[in-house]
């Protein structure tokens, strides 16, 4: 690319932006002066992609304005602020697969030039484009599989692929939204180090759940937290903000024990895991992840963002096949098996996001989900008195905390051997994170085998018996929740920015 383009000033104003009642963005203000390196991190649900999409003009902001160079271009649609020079990368890989690599850049350079409207002409007649998509692709290590179709590279190579398409734009604004998901170790470090050699001149927003890798890359970082500005400064100061670490590792670690018997250590087993690995498309997400869970034991999955804590549920639950290791349910294996022989073979998820059913009442949904076993529908209504009052409602009318209580009222009536809680407490106001963990503890009080996957810490360490923490896909540490909760030091080196 060349370097004689002038980067571009980003301003952004009081941004709001709501979605019906729901507010994912509160009076957000940021400034990236040209050829800055900035940050934008949070945990999951804080804005950051909607924040790059009112920026890119997908999303009109409900209030607030964006400037480039001064020029407010909110209102603008994302073609018409591409041509300015703002470039973006996407969470998923976002090509043409049968199509050469190298015909992948071509048709990214020509997007912004009059040749776009020359449909009868070769793409490789576009001699100027096309010496423009060698020099990016040699730049990003890629001009050796030019002639290649898109879909053989690997996931790595996708975001090189993806790179390139960016840089040989010329872009004066560069956009990159989590570039380093689901690469393994070896494509994560080729990745970092491609972004870490952009021009020093580009001005250049990353959002990216890594977070050593965002503090050592950016100039500023912001972060934000359920959709509101929460700090900005220098990464040192991003690392001494006590408010930041506190939406990583939670403010205070109390936690409720409980004595776990010798009787119950030594039992064997309920659910196995050995050698996981699992992902999406040709992103891998879990690799080589082990764990136990016994029977009445609370297990813990904790992790950052993007750690892999979902793909591992959900991989259990039948969601998506293992590529590689063994899953064990009361002896038997069963990785592999779809939802519905899951299900009957014990396991009950109550996934990320509730996932209420549309058009049925809170009674419907509940006994639709009803198996013979010890929780019936009236001790589900016993466990959560607001359901009954809200019986005749419909479930998508309910408040969020209300539709996670319907969602485990749901797989407790399935009568499961095993639990899988994914994020129970997301998005949910602290009245409601207390009601959630108030639940959780009367579900291990019952002896209930539960395997959580949960970013509130605080939750997280109150009700659990034992943790394993997710680093990358892979299980970083394993150990008691009380030695976890009694060592702060380990908990900032392991969850910490």
């Amino acid at each position: 690319m060349t370097t004689a383009v002038q980067s571009l000033d980003l301003k952004v104003s009081h941004v709001t932006r709501r979605f019906g009642g729901v507010t994912a963005l509160r009076d957000i203000s940021l400034e990236v002066p040209p050829g800055a390196r900035h940050a934008v991190i949070g945990p999951n649900g804080a804005g950051k992609s909607t924040l790059f999409r009112v920026i890119s003009g997908e999303y009109p902001p409900s209030e607030g304005s964006v400037r480039l160079d001064g020029r407010q271009v909110n209102g603008l649609p994302p073609n018409r602020i591409a041509a300015l020079g703002v470039a973006r990368s996407f969470q998923t890989s976002s090509l043409f697969p049968q199509a050469s690599v190298r015909e992948n850049v071509v048709l990214a350079v020509l997007a912004h030039t009059p040749a776009r409207r020359d449909l009868w002409r070769p793409l490789a007649a576009h001699r100027e484009a096309g010496r423009q998509a060698d020099a990016a692709l040699d730049r990003m290590g890629l001009l050796a599989q030019a002639a290649a179709p898109a879909d053989s590279l690997s996931h790595g190579e996708k975001r090189q692929l993806e790179l390139s398409m960016v840089l040989a734009q010329d872009p004066r604004l560069l956009l990159l939204d989590e570039p380093l998901a689901g690469l393994s170790a070896h494509e994560r470090d080729q990745v970092m180090n491609l972004i870490l050699n952009l021009p020093r001149d580009l001005t250049t927003v990353l959002i990216e759940h890594d977070l050593p890798f965002c503090l050592a890359f950016a100039d500023r970082v912001t972060v934000l937290s359920n959709g509101e500005h929460l700090a900005t400064g220098t990464p040192a100061e991003i690392r001494a903000n006590e408010a930041v670490q506190a939406v990583y590792v939670g403010e205070a670690l109390e936690r409720q024990g409980r004595e776990v018997s010798a009787g119950e250590m030594a039992q064997p087993p309920l659910l196995s895991v050995s050698g996981l690995t699992a992902g999406y498309g040709s992103a891998q997400a879990i690799e080589n992840a082990s764990l136990d869970v016994r029977p009445g034991e609370v297990v813990a999955v904790l992790g950052r963002n993007g750690m892999g804590k979902t793909t591992l549920l959900t991989t259990l639950m039948g969601w998506r096949k293992p590529w590689a290791g063994t899953v064990n349910l009361d002896g038997q294996p069963v990785a592999g098996l779809p939802p519905a022989a899951l299900a009957r073979r014990g396991l009950a998820l109550v996934p990320q996001g509730r996932r209420v059913m549309a058009e049925l009442t809170v009674d419907e949904e509940l006994r639709l989900a009803a198996r013979p076993g010890k929780w019936t529908l009236e001790r589900v209504y016993q466990t959560f008195p607001r359901l009954l009052e809200r019986r005749n409602s419909l479930s998508t009318t309910l408040s969020g905390g209300e539709q996670q209580m319907v969602a485990i009222g749901r797989a407790l009536l399935q009568n499961p051997h095993v639990l899988l809680l994914d994020e129970p407490t997301e998005g949910l106001s602290p009245l409601m994170v207390t009601v959630v963990r108030d639940v959780l503890l009367t579900l291990r009080g019952s002896g209930e085998t539960i395997l959580l996957a949960e970013q509130n810490l605080d939750l997280a360490l109150a009700v659990a018996d034992r943790v394993y923490v997710l680093d990358h896909g892979t299980v970083a540490f394993e150990g008691d929740a009380a030695h976890l909760a009694e060592n702060r030091a380990l908990v900032q080196e392991l969850m910490g920015v």
